[in-house]
């Protein structure tokens, strides 16, 4: 169907963490991930050190 999510496997989101690990029961929207990622500004590194440290 038209506009319908195209879903992949959540290893997509493995470069968000430090420790990267696959589920492969777990989809997520593939353009999702894609507009987001876009918007980012363009030096931005992922994983975010600071973000993932923060207290």
């Amino acid at each position: 169907m038209p506009g319908d999510p195209f879903m992949v496997i959540s290893d997509l989101y493995n470069r968000i963490f430090t420790v990267q690990t696959s589920h492969i029961d777990l989809l997520v929207d593939y353009a999702e991930w894609n507009r987001i990622f876009e918007r980012l500004p363009q030096d931005y590194k992922l994983p975010d050190m600071k973000v993932l440290n923060f207290d």
